[in-house]
């Protein structure tokens, strides 16, 4: 599989953390996606993923979708030739392109064409565009028109400083940094990014620590660079957020699995 991620341009910036790109052949088995505290927007221009639901049944996805906050891993194959195009919206922008409170979308995949239009010119464009730097142009000129509003520059401080402290800082501090007090911290949060701050907390710190471990980082290390108690506290984090352990992602072969990791 190729993967590559692009930045957007200064005027799209305060909402879009990247643009990314994924071509290639069929990615064999189902591989977890595990949660990265960020809603994203995919338009397949190749084969549609397969979604592997716990219990056997496979869903094939939509064209175009808005994939809400996720809490546990998903499961995706691509039994086919991939082409994706997405945006990743930064962790506090749901609202600018959904226009409704992050949270409700938390769990949730849906269609990109009821929130946003028809995708299908888009799509057929993505396909057809000679590279990447055409794709990225094309998302830009198709976004932009669709923003309703700006990320609040209160939440946006306070991912911020969580992002920036992945040994976890207290909320006291984050919410100072932010300039509001706790409980509207907390209000807020749960509206704009779809989850309470403590769990944003989690799983940035989570990301964190597999990007260290996919670098070859020993699980010790991983641990206390990441503020982690000990070993035994990381590989709690990872049964809940990653449905594995640190030992068996470090073991792991999976290659979709790890495109998104630390992104």
């Amino acid at each position: 599989m190729r993967y590559a991620q692009y930045a957007p341009s200064p005027a799209l910036a305060p909402v879009v953390e990247c643009y990314w790109i994924l071509e290639g052949e069929d990615c064999g088995e189902p591989q977890p996606i595990v949660p990265d505290g960020r809603v994203e927007l995919i338009l397949h221009f190749g084969d549609r993923f397969e979604r592997h639901h716990p219990g056997g049944t496979v869903e094939r996805q939509a064209t175009a979708l808005l994939v809400g906050q996720i809490l546990a891993p998903i499961r995706l194959a691509c039994p086919g030739r991939a082409g994706v195009a997405a945006v990743r919206l930064r962790p506090a922008a749901a609202r600018a392109l959904a226009g409704c409170a992050a949270a409700e979308l938390t769990g949730r995949t849906i269609d990109l064409e009821a929130v946003a239009g028809s995708t299908e010119t888009l799509r057929e464009r993505l396909a057809l565009a000679p590279g990447d730097g055409a794709r990225v142009r094309l998302l830009e000129e198709w976004l932009a028109p669709r923003l309703r509003l700006q990320p609040a520059r209160e939440v946006a401080a306070a991912v911020d400083a969580i992002l920036a402290s992945p040994a976890g800082a207290p909320l006291p501090v984050i919410a100072a940094h932010a300039g509001i007090g706790v409980r509207q911290l907390e209000r807020r949060f749960l509206a704009d990014v779809g989850m309470p701050p403590k769990t944003f907390a989690r799983i940035a710190r989570l990301q964190t620590a597999l990007a260290r471990i996919a670098a070859g980082a020993s699980l010790a290390d991983a641990a206390h660079a990441c503020g982690y108690y000990d070993q035994p506290h990381m590989t709690r984090d990872f049964a809940r957020l990653a449905d594995t352990s640190p030992a068996a992602w470090s073991a792991s072969g999976a290659d979709l699995t790890r495109l998104f990791v630390g992104g």
